[in-house]
């Protein structure tokens, strides 16, 4: 019986990885339902690569079925009726992990999100041998059958727009990286995403990514603030200032960043240079992105700037992976909630407690003895001196 259940779990976990992949080029053929390996795929997409630009849209939950679906126009016709026009196509059925493929042949590969009428929030530049990943903006109202009619249009619109020698694919999104990729990397600097993306800042030295930036001072409502641009001032090299502007010029945020004992930390964070906000526990180390879901940080008057999903680092020499000249991808998140938080110690001392009861339950129960002496009703009665 475990052998069967390790067997299925080995199953699911190679089949969680295989996805549908249509290629619209003239490629080498596979036979009808069989898995092309990862191997197997890089030999098919490598020669495209080398005079070719490869665009590839990734569709959130791909499954078969999709492409068998009618449009709610008419029952006769395809949700892919621009796609299903286009030859030649090869359709790939079961590939392991083609988007992992594709992202080795171009270590800089660019991610950019497309707009329901198949527009670019970031112009598509041609090069041969560059690889790009066009995913669509999120989709409000719609069921999936409206949704794939209106993804087809957008792809038809796209491969309009593109003049260099390219080959597109169609294939599924990696589930980790619906959301993520979407709002770290298919943003240009300053640029506002979709309702679940946000702004992102970058330099070579430093860089940001929040969804919401407010500020509320003494009595006044809360604000949002538009950030627009940001500025690096170099100090030295364990030392530089931040300056994030806004449109409004009243509204300009001020930071250094210090490296000390191996940690960067957040100091000054100013706002229109008189009301100093305490950032004593923002830090990371430099390998490590500094990552708060909800920071909050108060002034000595009680004012507050509170950032929403804020996310930074400054490498300071550590290595990191570049996407672009634009971006680089932030590591491994540092936390600003600890790990040992109040409720835990309340938990581990209210657990002490009761093991202390139970250890001292235990030791009493331990330590009781049979009687070894008993009374005889019809004999004499039992004397013990006082001695004994």
């Amino acid at each position: 019986m475990k052998i069967a259940f390790l067997t299925l779990f080995i199953i699911g976990v190679a089949a969680a990885s295989d996805s549908i992949v249509l290629v619209l080029a003239p490629v080498e053929p596979i036979p009808a339902l069989t898995r092309v390996d990862s191997e197997s795929f890089t030999q098919i997409a490598k020669p495209l690569v080398k005079d070719h630009m490869i665009a590839v849209f990734q569709e959130d939950d791909l499954s078969f079925n999709d492409f068998l679906c009618k449009s709610n126009r008419s029952e006769q016709q395809s949700c892919y009726s621009h796609l299903q026009n286009i030859t030649p196509s090869t359709f790939y059925m079961r590939v392991d992990s083609p988007v992992k493929v594709l992202e080795k042949l171009d270590p800089n590969y660019e991610v950019i999100t497309i707009s329901r009428s198949g527009k670019l929030e970031i112009p598509l530049k041609c090069k041969a041998g560059k690889v790009v990943f066009l995913r669509f903006s999120d989709e409000t109202g719609l069921n999936r059958e409206e949704t794939l009619e209106t993804h087809d249009i957008a792809i038809s619109n796209v491969m309009k727009q593109v003049s260099c020698p390219t080959v597109f694919m169609y294939t599924s999104t990696p589930a980790k990286d619906v959301t993520v990729k979407r709002s770290r990397r298919a943003l240009s600097v300053g640029e506002t995403a979709a309702p679940k993306g946000g702004i992102i800042f970058s330099d070579t030295k430093f860089q940001i990514f929040y969804t919401t930036l407010n500020v509320k001072i003494g009595s006044n409502p809360t604000k949002a603030i538009t950030v627009s641009s940001m500025k690096i001032d170099d100090h030295n090299t364990t030392d530089f200032t931040v300056t994030l502007s806004s449109s409004d010029a009243a509204d300009v945020i001020t930071f250094d960043i210090e490296l000390q004992k191996g940690y960067y930390y957040m100091k000054q964070l100013t706002y229109n240079k008189d009301t100093v906000f305490r950032t004593n526990d923002i830090n990371a180390p430099p390998a490590f992105s500094y990552f708060c879901g909800n920071l909050t940080v108060y002034s000595a008057a009680g004012d507050q700037l509170l950032w929403n999903s804020v996310q930074f680092q400054a490498p300071f020499g550590s290595a990191v992976k570049t996407v672009n000249t634009n971006y680089f991808e932030f590591g491994e998140s540092w936390n600003c909630v600890g790990f040992v938080s109040h409720a835990i110690l309340a938990g581990l001392f209210v657990s002490a407690i009761l093991l202390a009861i139970l250890f001292v339950g235990i030791c009493w129960m331990m330590d009781i003895n049979t009687m070894d002496r008993f009374d005889d009703p019809k004999g004499k009665t039992i004397t013990i001196n006082t001695n004994e």
